[in-house]
């Protein structure tokens, strides 16, 4: 998707706080997802299909409001205010409270007067917060959003505001995905991240169990030998506790495969390392678009202008251009940097692991330093069982002599795959 200049000079635009909120719901084919579409005449992501939500106003902070939420409210962690300002904009938006009261409001009425309702409780503590998304620094408007995802109320019935949402409907995350794919709506990349990652939830209690974002955890960055690192992010969306492996390949012309922290905070971390060694980015090579490894590469595309490449098929789940790629390809990069892709299907179709000329292998989730779950729809037991073959066939030839995982260490000592 196209993404506009700010005409301005100077430093980027400060990004205001802002709550964004994901409204799911059981439906005959799986777990459906609320889509608003938003005006064409707004400022801003005119057209687009979004979860509705917005930035935070000083009113989101008040007592009244905070003694009717439920949680940890006293817990700067817990982000009351956010949680408000999620609830307050899917009443302002589509007319649903998330919230217990004996008198149910007419849609329309000012959020803030209804702390007047003694009987008033803002279910803050039902949200689940999986994400938290920073909009680009060309963009003349931006918002640093929580991603927050909560149940619709049983008997809830939406009312939406028409200077706000043009359409709506209710969608499964794939259904959604492959609507993008084919042309007919149009995503933003945290929009579609976030269904890629609720594709394989199939209730509300599973969000909750699975997909919680993690603690803030600082930047790393390992140094496996003179032309490799290792990074991992704090707000990359690999399983609690196993942050995605970000690998850079090369010194002076890099190429970063699985950017998987959208975060700023990383983002300007993993410039300033390359920048460190006198480098540049040339290219961004993705093991597959699971956002666990893809989620920051748009991002750093656009501080960057480097290529993405992908495995075949790659770009029917993402909202942003990739070049795909298919077994035996080149990825751009000098002599240091070069990287051969070798198609690894099972975890996902697209799956590619990159070989680099001193025999590292990038291996993604194909082989990990523990189990990978092969999970449907994507997941293909057979093809993982014939990856891990070839894998096995590039240790015993000699070529692949270390592997850097998808998470985890690398396996500098490498066995068989199996």
């Amino acid at each position: 998707m196209e993404r506009p200049q700010t005409n301005e000079p100077g430093p980027p635009v400060e990004p205001r706080p802002a709550a964004t909120i994901v409204l799911v719901r059981p439906g005959p084919d799986g777990l459906e997802v609320l889509l608003t579409r938003r005006p064409d005449s707004m400022a801003f992501a005119a057209g687009l299909h979004v979860f509705p939500g917005g930035r935070l106003e000083p009113a989101d902070a008040d007592p009244r409001l905070v003694r009717r939420a439920t949680g940890a409210v006293d817990d700067p962690d817990f982000h009351v205010a956010h949680r408000i300002a999620a609830i307050r904009e899917t009443w302002e938006e589509v007319g649903v409270l998330l919230a217990q009261t004996s008198t149910p409001p007419k849609p329309g009425s000012s959020f803030i007067a209804l702390s007047e309702d003694p009987d008033l409780t803002l279910l803050t503590d039902d949200l689940v917060e999986v994400a938290r998304w920073t909009t680009p620094r060309p963009f003349p408007r931006r918002f640093d959003a929580r991603f927050f995802v909560a149940e619709l109320p049983p008997g809830a019935v939406l009312s939406p505001d028409a200077s706000e949402v043009a359409a709506h409907e209710w969608l499964t995350p794939r259904a959604a995905l492959a609507a993008m794919a084919a042309g007919v709506i149009r995503l933003w990349p945290p929009t579609s991240t976030t269904l890629q990652r609720l594709e394989r939830a199939p209730s509300f209690d599973a969000i909750r169990a699975g997909l919680v974002r993690a603690a803030e955890a600082p930047v790393r960055i390992e140094q496996v030998d003179a032309g490799l690192r290792v990074m991992t992010g704090q707000d990359a969306f690999g399983p609690a506790g196993r942050p995605a492996n970000t690998v850079l390949v090369g010194r002076r012309e890099v190429v970063v495969v699985d950017p998987s922290d959208p975060g700023e905070v990383f983002l300007e971390a993993l410039e300033a390392e390359v920048a460190s060694g006198g480098g540049r980015i040339v290219a961004i090579a993705l093991t597959h678009v699971d956002p666990g490894h893809a989620a920051g590469s748009e991002d750093l595309r656009a501080r960057t202008d480097a290529p993405i490449y992908a495995g075949p098929g790659a770009g029917a789940s993402l909202s942003w251009p990739v070049n795909e790629i298919d077994d035996g390809a080149s990825v751009a990069g000098s002599s240091e940097s070069a990287l051969a892709a070798i198609a690894t299907p099972g975890h996902r179709p697209d799956h590619l692991s990159f070989l680099t000329r001193d025999g590292t292998l990038i291996a993604g989730d194909a082989l990990t330093d523990r189990p990978t779950l092969v999970l449907p729809p994507e997941g293909d037991p057979d093809a993982q069982r014939s990856t891990l073959d070839r894998i096995d066939r590039l240790v015993a030839e000699g070529r692949a002599r270390r592997i850097v995982p998808g998470h985890g260490p690398a396996l500098l000592r490498v066995p068989t795959a199996r």
